[in-house]
């Protein structure tokens, strides 16, 4: 393993802290070797070694074009050679055949073979240590999603219920969230992807909160739906479509183990035909078209890990292995319209697990956040006792 990295220089070190330069390449971080992160560098070793690579593992940008040095970043990597930012100056190429040449070798289909796909197959089963920390990611955001539900009043501004989660996040080591939240209350949480945040909270609604810290460069993402009542009480509406979507959550958590043989997809079909029967005990009429389009139009899941969406090219039908993590989400948006029954509309919710899979048994990583009807009434109405 050759690692580029930047030389330590004592001028940009008192500005911005000390750095590891080549030595820690070596000493900290275990490469083979440590070279200056410089293109004329780089370029020298990709000629000296590609040529008799037998297999070439990369992800070349879309549009390969000659590089240039001018704007050249501080930090830059291959595909600043191939795909530059600055369409002026000087070639890093002293001479337009080694572009060319370079070019060629990367690009030979004969041996050159996409490293994404390598990487995310080996990033899709976490290690212990990962899911220790992925456990710790969420029950930071389960204890900061407490403080959102025990603060929770009408009048509030969402932003402000926001701003709670993200200091008890900051306060318990989190350096960062791991997306732009949803803090979605009333109508809003009809909107998936609601971030405006910055409503009036009104009473006898419902508020979903879609977030989560980063801890380590790992991400947790959590959901949680709570009512808005002075009283902390869900409504009867409200509390049956809660009710709905909790059992759900749990059935297809109970799929996430290897002795089940299943996939993410496989599991997602589930939850479509679980939530269609309960809804219809609800006394709604819909086609599963309906359910899908319009009440429950999101997928039930996605990897989970490094990113947000991690893994992008292991594949939904891929069949479950012990160690990968997935999100469980099901969610329920009724709009207002005269084909379903009027006490619901205008209610969006949704409850989101991240989940690790096990031999016989799932491991919830976010268990910490409270999603029992009567735990969320309590902690809303201050029953449940502060946690530290």
């Amino acid at each position: 393993m050759t690692l580029f990295v930047t030389p330590r220089q004592q001028q940009r070190e008192l500005w911005d802290g000390p750095t590891c330069g080549l030595d820690a390449a070596v000493k900290v971080f275990g490469a083979d070797s440590a070279e200056p992160n410089d293109p004329s560098v780089l370029l020298h070793l990709l000629k000296a070694t590609l040529a008799d690579a037998e297999h070439l593992y990369l992800d070349l940008p879309a549009q390969v074009t000659n590089p240039r040095q001018t704007q050249r970043p501080q930090r830059f990597s291959l595909h600043d050679f191939l795909a530059p930012p600055s369409p002026t100056g000087l070639d890093m190429f002293s001479r337009k055949t080694d572009f060319d040449n370079l070019v060629r070798m990367l690009s030979d289909r004969r041996n050159t073979h996409s490293l994404q796909r390598e990487m995310n197959v080996l990033r899709s089963r976490k290690s212990k240590n990962e899911l220790a920390v992925m456990r710790q990611a969420g029950a930071i955001s389960g204890a900061a999603m407490t403080e959102v539900m025990r603060a929770l009043h009408p009048g509030m501004l969402e932003s402000e219920a926001q701003a709670i989660f993200e200091f008890e996040c900051a306060r318990r080591g989190s350096a960062r969230q791991a997306y732009v939240p949803v803090f979605a209350s009333g109508r809003n949480a009809l909107k998936i992807h609601y971030v405006r945040n910055d409503c009036v909270i009104g009473d006898k609604q419902v508020m979903s909160v879609d977030a989560g810290c980063e801890l380590a460069g790992y991400a947790s993402d959590i959901t949680r739906t709570m009512p808005t009542a002075a009283d902390g009480k869900f409504t009867p509406a409200q509390r049956d479509l809660y009710e709905v979507l909790l059992r759900v959550l749990k059935e297809c958590t109970s799929l996430a183990t290897t002795h089940q043989v299943t996939s993410l997809s496989n599991i997602h079909r589930r939850s479509v035909e679980l939530l269609a029967s309960e809804l219809r005990a609800l006394g709604f009429s819909m086609s599963l078209g309906t359910l899908e389009r319009t009440l429950y139009p999101h997928y039930l899941s996605h990897w989970l890990g490094i990113d947000l969406h991690d893994t992008p090219t292991v594949d939904r039908s891929t069949i479950l292995e012990e160690g990968m993590v997935l999100t469980i989400e099901p969610g329920l948006y009724i709009p207002d319209d005269a084909a379903f029954p009027k006490e619901y509309r205008g209610i969006g919710m949704r409850i989101e697990d991240d989940v690790a899979i096990g031999a016989s048994e799932p491991y919830v990583l976010s268990a910490d956040a409270p999603k029992e009807l009567v735990d969320v009434e309590a902690v809303c109405s201050g029953r449940l006792p502060r946690f530290p």
